[in-house]
């Protein structure tokens, strides 16, 4: 592998570009922040260990829980990182790595009697992981209760605090799309009641914007009732401001900035409640005479990061500012002018009104020169300031992964445990894309403080999911001598030829490196090679340095091996663009131009919508039935056919029929017959079906086919071993009508739906194998679906004849629902027979001839194959 160029300006030049992965090593050609490599996580000052390999302080906090897993095990790395994560019961002091809104919801929790989430809040990632905590009975979830969003929701609101008034705080998270739904009723509420207001809307294409910027909405928090305070914060400051919130009291608004800089993961400290009361206001540049006003939120942030010397800030934490405190930092002997910025002259005169209130009510309003005031119409920085420049030694790395990938949190936690670089990562999911882009950035810890956005500029793409680079242009913000990284299962012929055109053009046009990645997505530990992949980039080096091996196995608990080191040292190979060359665009044709990314998604499981979603089977209460049968025309299906068990004179099962959409008729077995003697070795009978006022017809040659159910006593016999009630409703999607669905006891569902006693494929098996919770059980489900594993499935196939239902009895830690059941087990499938009749001669009748196969089995048992039309007793 080629050195990396990943360096600053203070580093070593990167070495010559090697087409294969076995190159000459150029020191500090990684990602070194300085040149003697002082700002790495395995330097001597950091809380890893040092270079010579020397053991310090441990990696993540003692104090958080412990995984007890190792790599490979299922859940390792979902266990590895939520054990940095907040959780309600997480103590005050303790490390924690995650955003501030995380930080914020378990701090509600642990310090409120209730916590109300609208659903329009946590469509945004606003009080969602609470609602995870409920759904998971975590302890002291138990007061979390989701909301909607809808008239009336603040009347609701405030009976309920009115009720609970003496019983302590009410934490409610919501949007400002909610409040004119609670504005109604915030003057009849009262009590402790803290409203988190996330600034998060999506926008007219559907992206994710900040409305803390929209026209009016400013104006609309300076007009609440009184007796309500209004404090806005954004990023570490979400969490400082709720410290101080859940150690007072009374009515507050907190408006936080959950766009940016409030998403990005970070390393808190998680906090203690304060009574210290704040200025609400934050002075940039105290001595400039022209300064900016401007609410805290997003807008404050990028202002700050690229303000001039000659350029003061003024932030608004609070429309209730210590009078004082702003009036001797806005007057003097030199009189300022502010710039009251806003999106609408209507916000800027409203704010004005709250600086100006505040002056005049100072104690020393009589004596002071007021500032000259002026009006800025801006939405963003760049209304006024110049775009902030890139910063010194920092190192930006975008991620172009799929929605469950767990590498870029986990290079996140593992720098930010270094106390000399500043870490921030920011994940942007996409609907469209059906991925996650992740931006990582490494830089000192002197380093200004700028949020990250979805389109900042990157040194580094590593995309690691062929669907997202299918449709996403990975390039559209990587730097010139950048460095792309394709962990795609890709050959290094098939890399031009994968590239488009347009991509090949901008590789060797801005001069970017490209390495290739060839890991096995499948395996169990690829996340631990990745990361290994990284590191390597981030030295520069061909195998890792020992150093840096300790922090990552002292990240993994002493579980890293070698195995996952030298998997990532072969797999990382570095190609040559300059011998690529620019396919010619045929004549006629247009290329397709690649999209950029739109972030219109949360990232990981919670972004993705899977098509169908609500038409997956769900266990229903037994009142589902009754629904049922009490308003038929709601639930009835047009195109069902249903049989008059009165009038046709069948047994009285009314629209008996399989789950499918072909057309069945239920008939009537007017002979079972015999007609090989008792003594002859082979049972042949004759069937006939009586089709008399079911419409059936058919020609001579033609098979029918028979929908056998499953064994009555064998279903029930499985429900009382694997923990089911037979009653139990379940509603699936119905085959008959797109749209629909249909429900049925858990009896029927078995008896009559899932092939229960059928014969497993090896795709079962694999599928048991990912959610076993045994470890011997999971590799030998993975062994029997594997092709090493041939022999053995072969032999419970044919010589034990092992049915569905053996499997789940015998593998009791692989066991699923029964709505996961619909889905892992297929259909009872139709047998059928040739008929040995013609209708014109016999009429409404149907003729089968039909033996029974049987044998002896390896236990010298008498067997028949596993179905449900096998057997003559069964039609």
């Amino acid at each position: 592998m080629a050195p990396v160029a990943l360096t600053s300006s203070l580093t070593s030049p990167p070495g010559p570009p090697s087409k294969k992965n076995q190159a000459g090593i150029v020191a500090n050609s990684g990602i070194a922040l300085d040149s003697e490599g002082s700002a790495t996580p395995y330097s001597a000052t950091s809380t890893a260990v040092s270079e010579s390999g020397d053991a310090q302080k441990a990696l993540v906090d003692e104090s958080l829980a412990s995984s007890r897993a190792l790599p490979g095990d299922n859940g390792y790395f979902t266990n590895l990182l939520a054990s940095s994560n907040a959780v309600p019961t997480t103590k005050a002091g303790s490390t924690i790595f995650g955003s501030a809104i995380e930080v914020l919801e378990a701090l509600a929790v642990q310090h409120s009697q209730a916590v109300w989430i609208y659903d329009d809040a946590s469509e945004v990632g606003f009080g969602r992981r609470a609602l995870k905590w409920a759904e998971e009975a975590v302890e002291g979830s138990e007061k979390i209760f989701a909301l909607q969003t809808r008239d009336g929701a603040g009347l609701e609101l405030a009976g309920y605090a009115n009720k609970s008034a003496s019983s302590g705080k009410i934490s409610v998270f919501a949007t400002l799309a909610t409040l004119p739904y609670l504005l109604p009723s915030l003057d009849a509420i009262k009590g402790d009641v803290v409203i988190h207001l996330a600034t998060t809307t999506p926008s007219a294409t559907l992206e994710f914007t900040d409305s803390l910027y929209v026209p009016g909405v400013l104006k609309f928090l300076t007009n609440l009732p009184s007796g309500w305070d209004v404090v806005f914060s954004s990023g570490s400051d979400i969490v400082h401001s709720a410290s101080k919130i859940y150690g007072s009291s009374g009515k507050i608004i907190q408006v936080v900035e959950s766009t940016y800089s409030g998403r990005e993961t970070l390393s808190y400290k998680f906090p203690s409640t304060s009574s210290i009361e704040s200025a609400g206001f934050e002075f940039t540049n105290k001595n400039a005479e022209d300064v900016y006003v401007v609410p805290a939120g997003s807008l404050a942030v990028d202002v700050a990061a690229s303000l001039p010397a000659s350029k003061g800030l003024l932030t608004i934490a609070s429309l209730s500012p210590n009078a004082d405190e702003l009036s001797a930092a806005l007057t003097g002997e030199a009189r300022k002018t502010l710039s009251i910025v806003a999106s609408s002259k209507s916000d800027a005169e409203a704010l004005k009104a709250v600086v100006l209130a505040s002056l005049y009510s100072a104690s020393s309003s009589s004596k002071a020169v007021l500032p000259a005031f002026k009006t800025v119409i801006a939405t963003s920085a760049t209304d006024l300031v110049s775009a902030p420049g890139p910063v010194e030694n920092t190192k930006t790395i975008s991620f172009f992964t799929g929605p469950h990938s767990p590498l870029p949190e986990l290079l996140a936690q593992l720098f930010l445990s270094s106390p000399t670089l500043h870490t921030q990562l920011a994940q942007f999911g996409s609907s469209a894309a059906r991925g996650v882009k992740s931006v990582l950035s490494l830089a000192p810890a002197s380093a200004p403080a700028r949020s990250l956005a979805v389109d900042t500029a990157a040194d580094v793409a590593w995309v690691s999911d062929a669907n997202v680079h299918k449709f996403t242009d990975v390039l559209a913000n990587l730097n010139k001598n950048g460095i792309l990284v394709l962990e795609l299962p890709w050959t290094e012929e098939e890399v031009p030829v994968k590239l488009t055109r347009s991509e090949i053009i901008k590789i060797k046009e801005n001069n970017i490196r490209v390495f290739l990645l060839d890991l096995d997505p499948s395996c169990s530990v690829n996340p631990l090679r990745e990361q290994a992949a990284f590191l390597l980039l981030y030295t520069g080096q061909q195998k890792l340095p020992q150093g840096v091996w300790k922090v990552l196995d002292a990240f993994h608990s002493g579980n890293l091996g070698r195995e996952p080191v030298e998997d990532a040292q072969a797999a990382l190979i570095e190609v040559t663009p300059s011998d690529w060359t620019i396919p010619e665009l045929e004549e006629g044709k247009t290329e397709k131009i690649k999209s950029a990314w739109e972030w219109d998604a949360l990232a990981g499981e919670a972004g993705i919508v899977t098509l169908g979603e609500d038409e997956k089977p769900s266990v229903s209460a037994w009142d589902l039935a009754a629904r049922h049968l009490l308003f038929r025309e709601a639930f009835a299906v047009p195109e069902a056919k249903v049989v008059d068990a009165e009038s046709s004179g069948l047994p009285g099962i009314a629209g008996l029929r399989p789950s499918m959409a072909d057309e069945t008729f239920l008939v009537k077995v007017s002979e079972n017959r015999r007609l090989t003697p008792q003594t002859y070795d082979r049972n042949v009978f004759h069937l006939e079906l009586d089709s008399t006022g079911t419409g059936l017809k058919y020609e001579i040659g033609e098979a029918i086919g028979i929908h056998g159910w499953n064994d009555t006593q064998e279903v029930l016999d499985f429900c009382a071993s694997y923990g089911l009630e037979p009653d139990a409703v379940v509603t699936f999607p119905n085959p008959l009508k797109a749209g629909t669905m249909e429900s049925r006891t858990t009896f029927q569902l078995l008896q009559q739906n899932v092939d229960l006693f059928g014969q497993p494929g090896k795709a079962f098996y694999a599928s048991l194998a990912k959610i076993a919770k045994v470890k011997s059980e999971a590799m030998t489900l993975k062994f029997i679906s594997a092709p090493e594993g041939a022999e053995l499935f072969k032999r419970m196939a044919e010589k034990e004849t092992v049915t569905f239902a053996d499997v789940l009895q015998r593998f009791k830690s692989a066991r699923v629902s029964i709505e996961d059941l619909v889905g892992l087990i297929p259909e009872i499938k139709p047998r059928h027979y040739s008929i040995a009749s013609s209708q014109k001669a016999v009429g409404d009748k149907v003729e089968l001839l039909i033996v029974t196969v049987d044998w002896v089995d390896a236990k010298g048992e008498s067997a028949t194959p596993p179905g449900q039309c096998d057997s003559a007793n069964r039609l």
